[in-house]
């Protein structure tokens, strides 16, 4: 039986150190993640499309390859879209605000559930179980995610363009 006082303190920490993440996926695999703790503009997009995002997706789609993005302002800056058009980088048209559509949102939530389980205390714990979390990834796995997309786009059209719940 505790007594006035004598109540053990646990140093806790509140909330998981944060960073911005950069990671991108396909029913054949990932490209590598980049993590920032900084925060992320429009120019650091377009060097990660060009330093991850390019030669990966060659690599995994010799034939060819679209990008799917969430239409952040830093995907639709006139810097960005400067660049992807420069770069000749075929998108898919997407709604905005539509994150039940995109499979990656679903991966997030795994790889943060993964990282606040450890608990860890500093941004460079945070950004090693990042990096280590990402490479666990299988393809297998990835398929989850990636298949589910004519499901979602069905439920969507089925739901007169509402948000859906997946």
């Amino acid at each position: 039986m505790w007594t006035r006082g004598e109540r053990p303190t646990l140093n806790i920490t509140r909330h998981t150190p944060k960073v911005h993440i950069w990671g991108g996926i396909s029913a054949r695999g990932t490209t590598p993640v980049k993590v920032f703790k900084h925060n992320f503009n429009s120019e650091h997009y377009c060097n990660v499309l060009n330093e991850v995002l390019f030669q990966t997706a060659d690599t995994l789609y010799p034939d060819g390859w679209k990008l799917q993005e969430d239409n952040s302002s830093i995907h639709t800056s006139k810097f960005s879209c400067a660049f992807k058009e420069t770069h000749r980088v075929r998108r898919i048209d997407w709604p905005p605000n539509s994150p039940d559509l995109n499979p990656i949102e679903n991966l997030w939530g795994v790889l943060k559930h993964r990282i606040i389980v450890n608990a860890p205390k500093t941004i460079e714990e945070v950004e090693s179980m990042i990096y280590s979390q990402w490479e666990k990834f299988e393809p297998d796995f990835l398929s989850k995610f990636t298949s589910s997309m004519k499901k979602r786009c069905d439920l969507v059209i089925a739901s007169g363009g509402k948000k859906i719940n997946y």
